[in-house]
């Protein structure tokens, strides 16, 4: 009896482990979109320079997908934190008629579990949290707020770029 309890308790403190450890889903995800660059507010212009706040923790957006609706979006990046690599998820909602997108929640870890990643989550937290968004002709910008915006795009916005590249099967 006692091994039969210790290995429920094994099972599921290893299963605890691994769901510490990976991304967030977005269910009956539906459309892919990669990351392409910033861009500044028209969509078409290169921003000049990352957002300060994301380049302190290196970050890289990887891949965004959402459900059918276009609603329920599902981002993905990678960060830099104390010199460890952190990968971050983040559940969105888009809300297509304001063309606004907010943070429902997220989650980052520490790929070798080195550290903690809170500081690198909080700072995308803070740039996620709330923000206008275009989507035109098979592409789509998240437009936040950065010290470096005007110096890179003449206003207060660079824009997180990704261009959709089909539906998941």
């Amino acid at each position: 009896m006692k091994k039969m309890i210790f290995g429920a308790f094994l099972a599921l403190t290893i299963t605890s482990a691994f769901a510490q450890d990976s991304d967030l889903v977005l269910n009956d995800e539906r459309w892919l979109a990669e990351f392409t660059t910033y861009v500044c507010e028209d969509g078409n212009v290169e921003a000049r320079q990352v957002p300060n706040e994301l380049a302190l923790f290196n970050v890289q957006f990887g891949r965004l997908t959402t459900d059918f609706s276009l609603d329920n979006v599902l981002i993905k990046a990678t960060f830099t934190e104390n010199g460890q690599e952190c990968r971050y998820s983040a559940m969105m909602f888009a809300d297509n008629a304001a063309w606004t997108i907010g943070l429902v929640d997220s989650k980052a870890y520490s790929v070798n579990g080195t550290t903690d990643c809170a500081e690198g989550k909080n700072a995308l937290d803070s740039i996620l949290e709330f923000n206008s968004y275009k989507y035109l002709h098979g592409r789509a910008a998240i437009f936040v707020n950065s010290e470096n915006a005007e110096a890179s795009c003449g206003s207060d916005k660079i824009g997180i770029h990704f261009q959709a590249r089909g539906r998941i099967n």
